[in-house]
């Protein structure tokens, strides 16, 4: 998929001061790619496991709720069951842009291109690269995990505009509680917590 495929080319200003949350590891491991003073902990980048991963580029993801950033990692709907064990390691990141960042606005295409949300990432990862070429700092697209929401896919100097609000785990290690936005993603999502 190529820029030139879409019919228009339109660009969304995400303006600061505006919230994003992501669900992360809460820990580095080998490998880890460190952005922002260990703001970011991200997958390597040339892993390209992500929708809109660039070769060479570290990419985050956020989305615009944090309902929004459970389902699109722990409550897919592929998911057969949530890993307590695994939730125990992992936190929600609360961010705040500090400065505008300009993005490729993909959601009027979303129902005419569903590959946007398909799992044929070659093609979603070859227009982020070509995003990336034209200088949008990342792509701002609908959540394939909860109807109506937005997601971003951000990249090269948007992610030095990021100041971090919060870092909470999803499970509180002293009681066991789940954080809100889990306990909501499992019961919207109907996936069973499992040990």
């Amino acid at each position: 998929m190529k820029l030139a495929d879409l019919q228009y080319v339109p660009h969304f200003d995400l303006l600061a001061p505006q919230a994003l949350f992501r669900v992360q590891h809460s820990r580095a491991s080998a490998g880890t790619v460190k952005v922002g003073n260990r703001l970011l902990l991200l997958p390597p980048s040339h892993l390209l496991s992500g929708r809109f991963d660039i070769a060479g580029q570290p990419v985050a993801y956020f989305a615009e709720r944090p309902e929004t950033a459970v389902y699109e990692v722990v409550c897919r709907r592929e998911a057969k069951g949530v890993s307590m064990a695994l939730m125990a390691k992992r936190s929600l990141l609360s961010v705040q842009t500090s400065a505008k960042i300009t993005l490729l606005d993909l959601r009027p295409h979303t129902t005419t291109w569903p590959v946007l949300q398909s799992l044929r990432f070659d093609q979603t990862q070859a227009l982020a690269a070509q995003a990336f070429d034209h200088g949008f700092s990342g792509i701002v697209y609908r959540s394939a995990q909860q109807y109506g929401m937005d997601c971003f896919a951000l990249w090269g100097t948007a992610l030095t505009v990021l100041q971090r609000v919060s870092l909470e785990p999803l499970v509180e290690p002293a009681t066991g509680n789940l954080h809100g936005a889990l306990a909501m993603g499992l019961a919207g999502s109907l996936v069973p917590l499992l040990p």
